[in-house]
């Protein structure tokens, strides 16, 4: 097992109905806490790593970090970079040593996003590197209507459409799902995800993963969702755990493993929510 390519793991995940968690880590120890999670519940997982962390550690150190633990773990472990908005920053984590990237031009008009996308992964599979892209508006939760509003969804057939031209090996999808905290409960369109999945053969991602409904969840992956992205209630639970296990004496590595042990708990939770198959490696 160890590291695994991100394709193989959501392939594993489409065939035996649970999603992969996808979760943006941004130093060692909020790796290695993802990876012992994933060896607990016996599930496959990802790393990711959001470029905007590259203020406080470069894009090669967490990729070495990553591929590291992920190379000696018990289960499958993908490394990924998460949403490369401009051709740069993509093929810079190729550069870097990521073996799976992302070019998100959702922002962009329709061609151009397909071009930019089409670009990257012809650089991208030259070199054996996975490439998930995003089509339709995936916005923050913060604002209603950059989730509520289905003319910023993905249609089903332009997505069929990109999927052809790009190439790519795996698609994020916009249903009623934004990125951070959302101001209202999100209502995720099932029908729609449906219609997408059985048009295209790529696996399908949920950005925004932080907030959306277990119920919805679950209902998601049974419908064709293979990855599931928890960026903001992951890095909310490190700080939470970390700051309530600082002592008086100071940060000793005590009061770390403490922290540790509650956000292994969190992460097995996320991973068990997103497998209602109950798939055991």
């Amino acid at each position: 097992m160890g590291l695994t390519k991100v394709k193989d793991i959501l392939k594993m995940a489409d065939e035996n109905g649970f999603a992969a968690a996808a979760i943006d880590v941004f130093d060692y120890q909020s790796a290695e806490w993802v990876v012992k999670a994933a060896e607990r519940e016996q599930m496959p997982v990802l790393l990711m790593f959001y470029p905007d962390m590259s203020s406080f550690i470069p894009f090669s150190t967490m990729a070495a970090i990553a591929l590291d633990l992920a190379k000696q773990a018990k289960v499958p472990v993908g490394v990924h970079l998460d949403h490369g908005k401009s051709y740069e920053v993509a093929v810079g984590g190729i550069a870097a040593g990521f073996p799976s990237i992302m070019y998100d031009g959702s922002a962009r008009p329709y061609e151009e996003n397909l071009a930019v996308t089409a670009s990257v992964t012809k650089c991208a599979h030259v070199l054996g590197i996975d490439v998930e892209a995003e089509l339709g508006t995936v916005g923050q939760g913060s604002r209603k209507e950059d989730f509520c509003n289905s003319e910023l969804y993905t249609r089903p057939e332009e997505a069929v459409d990109f999927v052809q031209r790009t190439g790519v090996d795996s698609l994020a999808v916009a249903i009623g799902n934004s990125h951070g905290h959302y101001v209202c409960e999100p209502h995720l369109d099932i029908r729609r995800l449906d219609e997408i999945n059985r048009a295209i053969d790529v696996p399908l991602v949920l950005h925004g993963g932080s907030g959306i409904p277990a119920e919805q969840m679950i209902e998601s992956v049974k419908h064709g969702i293979n990855k599931v992205n928890i960026g903001t209630e992951f890095f909310e639970k490190c700080k939470t755990s970390v700051a309530a296990h600082m002592g008086k004496d100071g940060f000793v590595l005590d009061h770390y493993k403490e922290a540790g042990e509650e956000v292994i708990e969190f992460v097995r939770g996320r991973i068990r929510r997103i497998n209602p198959s109950g798939f055991r490696l």
